[in-house]
């Protein structure tokens, strides 16, 4: 019985630069390396190893719905960059594809089976000025295809050490999500990994948040940096509901002088607490009988001195809470006499829209567009028009009496519909020719000096 030896045989690949040795080439071959950064641990990290958010999420909610400058530019911004519309745009050197277009309308028109693409986003963006991030569940059809995706409320989501995967807790109950585009599969009931069926796999979610450089995990709503603010306007409301509880009546200092009976004190005292609060004890009368040689004296506190720095210190934190989100205040109804007005108004608005409103249009464009997922068009919000619209109408009628444009070069323009015979050029009719550039008023003094021998 005879044994056949088996040879190894050489590999050898043929390169621009000569003929080398496969195991050559793999022992140099250049890896990818890792990146070699330190990544944020927590002590407080739970039992399913879920990084905490850097602050209370119900502190940071009880302040947004505590004050009223801090809501409304939240939701001012959610409107700005949703609530104009959007388009589908052909992609460059791309046809259109009627079967394409219907699947992406489809999808916009109907994310789910309850809420609009408009509501949708929206909620989002009030997540985002909230709390400084926000969530999408996005599910899948047999084909694996996008086919709906719907709102995560953002204080209900925790995020796992993995990045790969995030925790919804709510009633003592949780649900797991995977990671939007990771392939494998974990349970939506524990966030293991493994094969599932449909009904226990776990959807996908798009977590996205405002950056904060102390956190990797969580964003922070920009009003972190307004905090003060905001804590010192609610102060001075509650201040305020205070001083009308008590019906106005300003602190003071009661003095009883001389041998009064000895419950006077605590009866005075227990009627001004007590007694005289409240609208429905209002112009209630306190009836002290005075003995001889006792002396009974009211002195109220300066109220009109904290009424007056109380003003000042509401503006200037109402002035800090809108800086942190760059809104112009009549954007939000506020109207600060002597301080913002003409030019300088526009211009804060040129700045809110270019510095806060398109960046954020522009991710959440993104997003959408990962979720559409074609090669044919784009998703585009409607941006807000900051055109001064009778200037640049008296400019774009100047152009077309110049020569310099067609009318229906700027019914383009204007998003006017163009008609048929707009596609001319005009020059208007009471253009005077006036001679060479080094007698420039030659030929009109001429005319002038003849019409006036005429004559």
């Amino acid at each position: 019985m005879t044994t056949t030896e088996k040879k190894k045989g050489n590999v050898y690949i043929s390169t621009t630069k000569g003929v080398y040795s496969f195991s050559i080439l793999k022992r140099d071959e250049v890896k990818q390396e890792s990146s070699k950064q330190l990544k944020e641990t927590s002590k407080w990290m739970t039992e399913n190893d879920l990084i905490p958010p850097p602050y209370p999420i119900d502190a940071l909610l009880t302040l947004y719905e505590s004050n009223p400058i801090f809501w409304k530019c939240v939701d001012q911004i959610a409107t700005d960059v949703t609530g104009l519309g959007w388009n589908l745009q052909l992609k460059e050197d791309q046809k259109d594809n009627k079967q394409e277009l219907d699947r992406l309308n489809t999808l916009l028109n109907r994310p789910n089976s309850e809420d609009t693409l408009r509501i949708i986003t929206k909620q989002l963006l009030m997540d985002w000025g909230s709390i400084g991030w926000f969530g999408i569940e996005v599910m899948r059809n047999n084909k694996g295809e996008v086919a709906n995706f719907c709102y995560v409320p953002g204080h209900t989501i925790r995020v796992h050490s993995s990045k790969e995967k995030y925790c919804q807790s709510r009633n003592n109950k949780k649900v797991w999500f995977k990671k939007f585009g990771l392939e494998k599969d974990i349970s939506s009931k524990d966030g293991k990994k493994g094969m599932y069926e449909p009904k226990v796999r776990a959807n996908e979610l798009i977590f996205y948040k405002n950056f904060y450089s102390k956190s990797d995990y969580y964003g922070v709503p920009n009003a972190i940096s307004a905090i003060g603010a905001i804590v010192g306007l609610i102060g001075l409301r509650d201040y305020n509901l205070a001083f009308f509880e008590n019906y106005g009546i300003p602190s003071a200092i009661i003095i009883l002088e001389g041998e009064w009976e000895k419950d006077s004190k605590k009866a005075v005292e227990e009627f001004l607490n007590k007694e005289i609060k409240g609208a429905e004890n209002a112009h209630r009368t306190l009836v002290v009988e005075q003995p001889d040689n006792c002396k009974f004296t009211y002195k109220p506190l300066g109220v009109d001195v904290k009424e007056g720095s109380f003003k000042l210190y509401e503006q200037a934190r109402r002035e800090d809470i809108l800086i942190a989100y760059s809104m112009p205040p009549e954007r939000i109804g506020i109207r600060i006499v002597g301080k913002l007005g003409g030019n300088v108004a526009e211009e804060a608005t040129h700045i809110y829209v270019q510095g806060v409103v398109e960046p954020l249009q522009t991710d959440l464009e993104d997003i959408i567009n990962k979720l559409l997922s074609s090669d044919v068009y784009e998703f585009k919000f409607k941006n807000i028009d900051l055109r001064d619209y009778d200037a640049l109408v008296a400019r774009q009628n100047s152009q077309i009496e110049h020569g310099v444009k067609t009318p229906n070069q700027v019914c383009n323009e204007l998003g006017l519909r163009p008609y048929p015979e707009g596609n001319k050029y005009y020059m208007a009719s009471n253009l005077i020719e006036v001679g060479e550039a080094e007698e420039p008023l030659g030929k009109i003094e001429k005319e002038f000096l003849s019409s006036a021998d005429d004559n």
